[in-house]
């Protein structure tokens, strides 16, 4: 549901004036406030409180919810002080690096499914982009608002699932960074950003790799099994209560985008160094230093498998 029926329980504000996207300008009176919406996904309303998962995959949500309690600071890493702040533009800066012919123009239309906080949101913002962001997390929607208000671009928010992705108007690119693999079904996800894309279109995303996040410093302790086993269920790591991750070798990601119907034009190794296993090993660095590192561990023969991630860029048909 549009930003247009969200509201305010407190009454600190009127409602948002005019239509969506709404301009950087129209959200400063909203910044910083705790809004609430309808869910496009109804499962969501007993996440935000609290509640079980109704299914495992959704055990992301359960634990977001815990950590915007426990550790609020890391996960809003779009605030200059946050610890993280930092290494988060990093990844981005690499991400877009890699995406930088198929980045959309100032004025065209962008969803950014699952963009949390607003990491590629403000940067889309900023380059005067409309922004469809769509997160099944309220706590990072209000977040990503403050970090939206008085940018150049325009925006509306959803607070839904990929699987229950809102009708929108065409878009011109659709950005799912580290999304897929989170999803109960990335299947109708891909088929709902089809729909929502313009033919000939772009999808920019990424996934987590299976031998990169194994050998990660935020891997999920015991998860060895599942990453060993074979079978449908090979290289899904599920902490109830915290966490569910569908990790991807190469062919399994090959396989679900052309699947979907997507034309691959690029699928790339990367984040060795950014939040992958040779994290600490690389230290503080810049982006060409990153990338240099990344070309020389692509290229050996035994860190080649050890990418944290899959990005891809594959475009939805014209014909």
């Amino acid at each position: 549901m549009s930003l247009s029926y969200a509201w305010i329980p407190e009454g600190v504000t009127g409602p948002l004036v005019g239509e969506p996207p709404f301009s950087g300008e129209d959200l400063r009176p909203w910044a910083g406030a705790a809004f609430e919406m309808i869910p496009g996904d109804p499962r969501l309303i007993a996440l935000r409180d609290g509640g079980e998962a109704p299914t495992p995959p959704l055990d992301n949500l359960a634990g977001m919810t815990r950590a915007w309690t426990d550790n609020p600071e890391w996960l809003d890493f779009l605030d200059p002080g946050a610890p993280n702040y930092a290494d988060k533009l990093l990844e981005r800066a690499l991400y877009l690096h890699w995406w930088a012919d198929h980045l959309p123009s100032a004025g065209e239309r962008v969803l950014d499914l699952g963009g949390g906080v607003g990491r590629f949101t403000t940067w889309l913002m900023d380059r005067g982009c409309e922004v469809e962001l769509v997160d099944p997390d309220l706590r990072s929607l209000w977040r990503a608002l403050q970090h939206a208000a008085g940018r150049a671009g325009k925006i509306d928010m959803h607070w839904s699932t990929g699987e229950a992705l809102p009708s929108l108007a065409p878009v011109r690119c659709a950005i799912a960074a580290e999304v897929l693999c989170y999803t109960e079904d990335p299947s109708a996800v891909l088929a709902r950003v089809a729909d929502v894309l313009e033919p000939g279109g772009a999808l920019l995303c990424s996934v987590e790799a299976r031998w990169g996040w194994a050998a990660a410093l935020d891997v999920a302790a015991g998860s060895l099994p599942a990453l060993l086993d074979e079978g449908p269920d090979a290289g899904v790591i599920h902490v109830p209560g915290d966490r569910w991750i569908r990790t991807y070798a190469e062919a399994d990601m090959r396989a679900l985008l052309t699947d979907a119907g997507f034309e691959i034009e690029a699928l790339i190794p990367t984040h060795y160094v950014p939040s992958g296993p040779f994290e600490l090993a690389g230290g503080d660095l810049e982006l060409d230093e990153v990338l240099a590192l990344e070309a020389r561990l692509r290229a050996h023969p035994v860190t080649a498998p050890l990418n944290r991630a899959w990005l891809a860029v594959a475009r939805k048909p014209v014909g």
